[in-house]
């Protein structure tokens, strides 16, 4: 309810207490404006009034409305009830109803005013509705805000000079509202005084130094209290909605039902009702509590039934279907409650039945193990050790280990637990083997067991920060390959690989055994690479092209795998030796060292007198150096210019039109490298298309089963069916610059991203 008057106060205020004011009141022409993210100022009307120029009766200029309020006073009350006046004789003396007051700043004033500063609010109002505005001579209009801002500047003659500065600002201040999201349909939506639709206040509760705005006080006689009382007996329901007068964003849900359970018995006897004392009824505030108890209940059944270590009730939840990693409320899972109530089976339940990861952390980054460590609960902790994929040196929010927490919390058998958290930390860790390019390997320690990132391995790699730059893990098996992303946890890769094979293939998934392999990052910059100089950088590299140009994915001219073979040669027999490096030297089996796979039988025996003449010109020639690294970096700068070098291969199929009634299925290789995207025939190994960045675009097909290439420069579209498109798609949107290279994406479940 509103009182309609000012108080007693705001008509005896000092007049030099009064401050100048300017009123911006704005409407939407329509609905469909509020929701638009882009700025129109013609969607918009503004309220202007027209006054004469000084002196110049027949020529009138346009203001903003502009009132005075009492300073620290009430400026909304004042403000809105001067706007509902001056309006009145243009709505047919209904006055607009503005919906808030909102400050927008102060602005300095100039002329016999200089010095001053008046501020500018801005009143909402309802949007415009299709009733006939009527004029009166001497009240404000309403225009379109584009057509007075194509009019205004600082020293436009249409307005005054403090109207044109505030308008302006007003034209910029609605643009970045626009841009702000929910900003707009906030400014506009209802008053939380339109959105009440009853308000009801019981007397008895009143006390007497409360000013009411109501017609209920205390005033009233117990007769009078009672039969307003019997008159709400009907109401069944009470809706307490806690955002009211917030003026925050709203929607249509209830928030919260209170149902009064006394509400249906009849009225009560009214004579007996007794005030109770403040601190009594105060403490009803904990039934809130344990509304939120009962509703935690109910939202989450499985971290309940671990909470009470209720095995039977877990077992069934988890066959119905209820998720282990499931946050509550307070972002914890059920292991977390199990841990720190020190439920074992029920732990162990969630551990065995329902494949929970040991190392799931909560929202404070504690783990159960920091949980079951902190209570003493030596059992579970014994539990949680012995599992494959604990990490026993994980680190909370606060970098404690669980031994710290167990020292420091001292609760329960915390002794007996010390002493298995110690035995633990103890034991040698496992090892795993990250193999390279030429088939030697590195034995690195598992710090965090399973849950070792790829960072965590690199860094075990006792590799320097230059060569790290270069390379990073992949896991590869025989047909596929994926380059793993440094939060990446290889060991847990290496579990699921069949599944990865079966999502990302058609093979056979236990035909494909998986290995971790140290190799070159697909997004390592040409450029970079060109100027490494560290010699192990050098072999590692060397090795890796190598390995590629014999498995036949560096199609290239005859006379650029002449050269990579003389220089293969050079590289493993040292200098040319005429008595031993005859014809007959090049076997088959040494051919098979030097070119590739592809070219052994159909190319190669035509090849070995040029190749033995280009290695006995490098032999002999003095301008290039003999030492290894010299030789494998001149090796890598004859591979550059092909254009799969450094790629990463997807597989995948192109149908192409064999007759007028079938289709030819041809498998392809999916080259993606810093360059471009490149296709290879999978059989012949012969390079099909090669197209740049920004010679080409793409797009992803339905399901991630295939995805589409368009080149208008080379006048080329065609489809490629393969489960890894979606991976294909990521990586040419890293390497082409479109995404971030470092941003991290939740799908970036495999590799690349």
């Amino acid at each position: 309810m509103r009182s309609s008057g000012r108080r007693p106060d705001d008509t005896m205020g000092n007049k030099d207490n009064l401050e100048d004011v300017f009123v911006a009141v704005i409407r939407p022409k329509n609905a469909v404006s509020l929701s638009s993210k882009e700025y129109r100022a013609k969607a918009y009307e503004i309220l202007l009034i027209e006054v004469p120029l000084e002196g110049k009766e027949k020529k009138r200029k346009k203001v903003l409305l502009g009132t005075k309020i009492q300073a620290g006073g009430d400026a909304s009350r004042s403000i809105l009830d001067y706007v509902d006046e001056t309006t009145k004789p243009i709505s047919n003396n209904q006055g607009f109803i503005g919906k808030r007051v909102v400050h927008m700043k102060k602005f300095p004033l100039d002329g016999e005013n200089a010095g001053k500063e008046a501020s500018l609010f801005i009143v909402p109002i309802n949007v415009k509705d299709n009733s006939k505005p009527t004029y009166s001579p001497g009240c404000p209009s309403f225009y379109c805000f584009q057509d007075i801002m194509r009019v205004c500047s600082e020293t436009s003659a249409h307005f005054s000079s403090i109207t044109s500065k505030m308008l302006l600002a007003l034209d910029k201040w609605l643009a970045e509202q626009h841009s702000v999201p929910h900003a707009i349909p906030a400014l506009f939506r209802p008053a939380p005084v339109e959105r009440v639709k009853t308000s009801v206040c019981n007397p008895a509760y009143a006390t007497e130094s409360k000013q009411s705005d109501g017609s209920l006080h205390m005033g009233y006689t117990a007769l009078e209290i009672k039969s307003k009382m019997m008159s709400l007996e009907k109401a069944d329901m009470c809706i307490q909605n806690p955002l009211y007068g917030s003026d925050l964003q709203y929607t249509n849900r209830v928030d919260k039902v209170i149902i009064n359970p006394y509400f249906g018995l009849g009225a009560p006897d009214y004579s007996k009702i007794q005030i109770p004392k403040r601190e009594k009824w105060q403490h009803s505030m904990s039934s809130m509590t344990e509304d939120k108890e009962r509703q935690w209940v109910d939202d989450f059944p499985l971290h309940r039934s671990a909470c009470e270590g209720d095995t039977e009730l877990i077992s069934k939840l988890l066959e119905s279907g209820f998720s282990v990693k499931q946050l509550d409320s307070d972002h914890w899972a059920p292991i977390h409650y199990a841990c720190w109530y020190g439920k074992v089976e029920a732990t162990r339940l969630l551990l065995e039945k329902g494949k929970c990861n040991p190392n799931l952390l909560n929202g404070q980054l504690s783990s159960p193990l920091h949980f079951a460590a902190g209570g003493g609960h030596a059992e579970i902790v014994q539990l949680l050790l012995q599992h494959p994929e604990i990490d026993r040196h994980i680190e909370d929010q606060q970098k404690r280990s669980p031994l710290q927490v167990c020292e420091e919390n001292k609760q329960n058998e915390w002794e007996e637990t010390v002493k298995l958290l110690q035995q633990a930390n103890n034991k040698p860790y496992e090892k795993v083997r990250i193999y390279r390019m030429d088939g030697s390997y590195r034995s690195v320690e598992l710090k965090h067991g399973n849950n070792t990132s790829v960072q965590q391995i690199m860094e075990g790699m006792r590799l320097s920060q230059e060569t790290q730059q270069y390379f990073t893990i992949w896991i590869c098996s025989e047909n596929l390959s994926l380059q793993l992303k440094p939060y990446h946890k290889p060991l847990q890769h290496l579990r699921i690989w069949s599944e990865i094979v079966t999502d990302l293939t058609v093979l056979d998934p236990q035909r494909e055994a998986p290995q971790l392999f140290l190799r070159r990052d697909v997004r390592l910059p040409l450029d970079v690479e060109k100027k490494v100089s560290d010699p192990l950088s050098i072999l590692m590299l060397f090795d890796e092209a190598r390995h590629c140009l014999l498995k036949g994915f560096y199609p290239a001219p005859d006379n650029k795998l002449i050269t990579l073979a003389s220089l293969l040669l050079q590289i493993i027999y040292g200098n040319y030796e005429s008595k031993k490096h005859k014809q007959g030297f090049l076997t088959e089996e040494n051919l098979k060292s030097i070119v590739p796979i592809s070219k052994v039988k159909s190319k190669a025996h035509h090849w070995t007198n040029r190749i033995l003449h280009e290695y006995k010109n490098l032999s002999t020639s003095e301008g290039v150096s003999k030492e290894m690294h010299h030789l494998q970096r001149l090796f890598l700068q004859n591979c550059w210019d092909i254009p799969t070098y450094g790629a990463a291969f997807f597989t995948g199929q192109v149908f192409t039109k064999a007759s007028s009634s079938n289709h030819k299925v041809i498998r392809v290789y999916v080259a993606v490298n810093t360059k471009g995207l490149h296709l290879m025939n999978m059989e012949t190994k012969v390079l099909h298309i090669s197209l740049e960045y920004g010679s080409f675009m793409w797009q992803l097909g339905q399901a991630d089963q295939y995805f589409q290439i368009h080149s208008l420069e080379k006048k080329i579209n065609f489809i490629v069916h393969t489960k890894q498109a979606g991976l294909i798609v990521k990586l040419l949107m890293k390497l082409s610059g479109q995404i971030p290279p470092n941003e991290r994406s939740g799908s970036d479940k495999y590799a690349y991203g």
